[in-house]
This record gives structure tokens, C-alpha cells and sequence, in this order.
């Protein structure tokens, strides 16, 4: 332990001496000692010294005594010693009261005792303590280092400060989508994340230690230090500190961790930046729609002598995000080239927006509607655990063989671009929802097009831009849903007595049965034609 001011107080020559207030901060750490000669001498103390003082300079202070307790905690001095004889009898109880309230030790010295026997075996005790902590640092430091030349892994150094704190840590950084706490079991590394994230949970900085902050909630204290530069709270590591506080020397421990981590993870991503670098070289070479057939089988063919997990079918996600930041854009795509080891998925970064991956079609079976959305909503939300409120817009490709993989890409790119001129964000679109829209955008048919929305919807469009109501949007779920007008009256939010009103405006305004089997194609062609139109739904060159 460091010198304390219980240490002060075990003194032989302060054997007559008696804690009047504060007793509860008699752990507070002792670097220096010094007398307070002046009013404001306050200002000028730099933090864990011992103050001494005869009281004459309180006597000029008037009725601040009190505030002179904050003064001197918020400076982080370890005690005040005094001597009440000469100049003040006792301290007014405002001032005692705020001692006790902050636990500031404020010891009664006897008058007979000089300022110099107190002031010696201080210093000498200060040093010595500073040698013997100086010395186990060191080794506590050389401990971590050695870890950093042998290549342990961040666990490892983790397991090592647990075992020198024997308290729950961990360290997290999206970045390198690395979340580890120990003891793993202890399940702490969410709640440990949610206090360090809390914005309503003040951040103060630890005493002596600039980089270490502590945040607490009614539960739970935690100290934490940060990975970054500049620092915030991306990536850190962090020590439950349950009932009791670091000591010193536990945070000094914290640090030396944090710089050896720091370190390990500098090397780890010089090493997988070059390895992320070739696998996204590779992925779009494998895509790359001027690759013959049998160049891609012979790229496939060294993808694999490389280790490299290949499948015979993929399909494609292209995923588009419209606001990440820069630290959320190295996370996510840490998060996404993961997914390599774990769910064999091929991963390429195309700009700073727009991200590819391949995903594995086990068994060719050509996954089911619903699953591919729910895959790709999967991937959002954990990046949305990265960066809150995301904006994005994806599309998928059908399942197709890795030799022809380019026309998987070529499919999620038309889906996304159709999902981004249609101004709907937070969508995913699939290739197979755009056949009939890619088969009608060829622009030598634009004309005759607009000619066929004009003959089938021309009174309704009509009476909707005169009476703002909505009787093609109502015409459209109609006939998706078989005629139903509850279904119909459910998914436009509407009583189904509304819908019924507006399909019977709309049979009178066309004099045509539209769910007559020979007109409903004809109206449903031209609604697509019409959504076409309103969204201006790109070709697809190269298809």
C-alpha cells in the first residue's frame, strides 16, 4: 500500500494526536507534506500533500471555513493537521460537518509538537514507500511487457490483470470486434458496457491518474481506461470495482495493462490489415464480371490452396449505410471480415458506404424469402450496436454458382439501386421482387409505357391529385390481397367501411370489374408501370 494518512497517524510523534472529523478518509494517499502559511495558500497545492497549519492563516478567512474543505478535496490533498491553542480553540462545525460529509481527515496535532518532527519522518516514509512501489510497478510493468514480446493473446493479459487485481475485467473494441471479460462466466461485460456508456453517468477523472476515469451507478463502480486516441469510450479496459477502490498501486497495475494491450492490439491490426487487404483483393477479383468462367475456376481453385472456405453457391448482400462515422466504418467492417471464420461469408468493402458479402447457400437450396431478409436484418442490428440509428438500404441477389458469383453482385447491386430510387430507407430488396421492373425499364418502351398507365389509371390519378385522396394506393393493396377489404383496410391503417367506399368510387370512376380475371393483370402491369415512372427505377448495364 502507499503511505496513507492512517500511516500519519500510527506515527510515534503523533501518538497525541486525534482525527476530529473526517475519519472515513484516513486511507487517503500521502506524497509531501507542507504548512499553510497564508489564506489562499490553497491554490498552490498540487495534490496528496499533508497540510499542517497553526490555524492563524484560517483566522483571516472569516466565515469560509467551510469552503475551504472544498478547496482543498478538490485539489486531492490527503489531510489537514492543526493546532488549536494559540489562534482558534476549535473549527466551527459547518466546517467539521463538511469534512465528514466529503471524508476529509482533519487531525488535532498538539501545540508542543514542531512542525519539523512531523514534516521528517513523513518525507521519509513518502520515500521509502515510493521506492518499494517504484520497484513493484516495475515489475508489474515488465510482467506485461514480457506477455507483448512472447505474442500472448489480449486474453491472456486480461487473465494476467485479473489475477493481479482479483477483480472481474475486460476489455472491448468494435474495431477489432473483440468484446472479452474475466472471468468469462461472469457475465458483467454487458452491464461493465452499459455504465461506461451511460451518457447520464458522470465521468471523473482518477486522482494522479489522467487516463483512468471511473463511472458508477447505484450497483455498480467501474474504472476504465480508454484505447483510443483521442480517447473516448469506442474501446476500452475496464475493472469492476465493487465495494472497494483501486488502490494505488492497482491502478498503476490497470495501466501498465492498458499500454500492453494498447500495443498488442497496434500489432494486431498491422497484421490483419494486410491480411484483410488480400482477402478483399481476392473477393473482387472473384466478382469481377470481365473474369471468364474458367480464369474464375482457377481463382476459386488458389482461394482455396489458401485456406480461404469456398462454397459452390452464394448469394450476394449489398449493403449501403448513409452515416457511419469513421470509427463505426473500421468496426463494422472488423464485424463483417469475422464472419469469414465463423459463417464462412466472403466480405469486400466496395467504397465507404457500401459493403458486399457473399453468403454461403448450403446445400444450393436457394434460402427461403423471409430467411434472407432476416439474415440481412441480423447484420444491421449488429452493426446498430456500434452506431445507434442507422440509415441504410440493401439488396440480395438469388443463389448462384460461385463460378458465375458475378452475377450474384451484379443482382444485389440492381436491388439496392431499385431500394434507393424507391426513397424507402431501412429495406432490404431482393432481385427476385425486381424481374418484372428490370424487364420493363428498356427505355425503347418508355413512351408506349406511359401510354398504358394513362389508358388504366388516367380518372384515378386524375381524381387523386384533385381530391389529395389515395384511391390508387388503395387499388394497389386491393388487388394484392385477393379483394379483401378487411386486409386491404388493415394494411393501409383505414376502417375497412373507408375502403369500401373507395373501391366503389373507383369502380365508378373506370366502369370496369377489376378483379375480373382478364383486367386485374392489365391493372397490376400498370401500377408497376406506374411505380416505375414515380421512381425512375435505373436499368441494369452489363446484365
Amino acid at each position: 500500500m502507499w503511505f496513507t494518512v492512517e500511516d500519519v497517524l500510527a506515527m510515534e510523534i503523533m501518538q497525541e494526536a486525534s482525527v476530529i472529523a473526517g475519519h472515513d478518509g484516513i486511507g487517503r494517499s500521502v506524497k509531501a507534506v507542507t504548512v499553510l502559511d497564508a489564506p489562499d495558500a490553497s491554490l498552490w497545492l498540487q495534490g496528496q500533500e499533508f497540510v499542517l497549519t497553526s490555524t492563524f492563516p484560517l483566522t483571516k478567512r472569516g466565515s469560509s471555513l467551510k469552503k475551504l474543505v472544498d478547496e482543498l478535496v478538490s485539489r486531492n490533498v490527503a489531510g489537514l493537521g492543526v493546532k488549536l491553542h494559540r489562534y482558534m480553540t476549535a473549527l466551527p462545525p459547518a466546517m467539521l460537518d463538511r469534512a465528514n460529509e466529503l471524508a476529509f481527515p482533519i487531525i488535532r496535532i498538539p501545540d508542543h509538537i514542531a512542525w519539523i518532527q512531523i514534516i521528517s519522518p513523513i518525507l521519509a516514509h513518502v520515500m521509502d514507500t515510493d521506492a518499494k512501489h517504484v520497484i513493484r510497478s516495475e515489475e508489474v510493468r515488465n510482467q506485461f511487457f514480457q506477455q507483448v514480446l512472447a505474442g500472448a493473446k489480449i486474453e491472456q493479459m486480461l487473465e494476467l490483470l485479473h489475477s493481479l487485481l482479483e477483480r472481474p475485467v475486460a476489455m472491448y473494441s468494435p474495431e477489432d470486434a473483440q468484446s472479452i471479460s474475466v472471468p468469462p462466466t461472469l457475465g458483467w461485460m454487458d452491464t461493465g458496457h452499459a455504465v461506461v456508456n451511460n451518457p447520464n453517468l458522470p465521468s471523473r477523472p482518477v486522482a494522479e491518474h489522467p487516463k483512468l476515469l471511473r463511472k458508477a451507478s447505484r450497483e455498480h463502480s467501474v474504472v476504465y481506461t480508454s484505447l483510443d486516441q483521442p480517447a473516448t469510450a469506442h474501446a476500452y479496459v475496464a475493472v469492476l470495482e465493487g465495494n472497494t477502490a483501486l488502490s494505488q498501486h492497482e491502478l498503476h497495475t490497470l495501466r501498465h495493462a492498458r499500454d500492453a494491450i494498447s500495443m498488442s492490439l497496434l500489432q494486431q491490426r498491422a497484421s490483419q490489415s494486410v491480411a484483410r487487404e488480400k482477402h478483399n483483393e481476392f473477393v473482387q477479383t472473384l466478382v469481377d464480371g470481365s473474369l471468364s468462367v474458367n480464369a474464375r475456376r482457377t481463382h476459386v481453385l488458389r482461394g482455396r490452396e489458401r485456406g480461404i472456405p469456398l462454397h459452390e453457391h452464394y448469394f450476394a448482400i449489398v449493403i449501403k449505410f448513409y452515416d457511419l462515422d469513421e470509427y463505426s466504418l473500421r468496426a463494422a467492417m472488423s464485424l463483417f471480415h469475422g464472419k469469414l471464420e465463423t459463417e464462412h461469408v466472403l466480405f469486400s468493402s466496395l467504397d465507404r458506404t457500401r459493403f458486399l458479402l457473399l453468403v454461403p447457400d448450403q446445400g444450393n437450396n436457394g434460402r427461403a424469402h423471409d430467411e434472407r431478409i432476416s439474415l440481412v436484418y441480423r447484420y444491421i442490428d449488429e452493426v446498430s450496436r456500434i452506431q445507434k440509428d442507422l440509415d441504410w438500404s440493401a439488396g440480395v441477389s438469388q443463389a448462384t454458382s460461385i463460378t458465375v458469383i458475378n452475377r450474384a453482385h451484379e443482382q444485389a447491386e440492381y436491388a439496392l439501386n431499385y431500394s434507393i430510387r424507391s426513397g424507402q430507407k431501412c429495406q432490404v430488396r431482393l432481385h427476385d421482387e425486381t424481374g418484372l421492373y428490370r424487364l420493363l425499364s428498356h427505355a425503347a418502351i418508355q413512351d408506349d409505357a406511359q401510354h398504358f398507365i394513362e389508358d388504366w389509371l388516367a380518372p384515378l390519378l386524375e381524381y387523386d391529385r384533385k381530391h389529395q385522396s389515395r384511391l390508387v394506393q388503395t387499388l394497389r393493396h386491393f388487388l394484392h390481397y385477393n379483394g379483401n377489404y378487411r386486409e386491404t383496410a388493415r394494411a393501409l391503417h383505414v376502417h375497412h367501411n373507408t375502403v369500401r367506399y373507395r373501391i366503389g368510387k373507383i369502380y365508378s370512376l373506370t366502369g370496369k370489374d377489376i378483379l375480373a380475371s382478364n383486367l386485374r393483370l392489365q391493372y397490376q402491369l400498370a401500377l408497376v408501370l406506374h411505380d416505375m415512372a414515380e421512381n425512375a427505377i435505373p436499368q441494369l448495364e452489363r446484365y
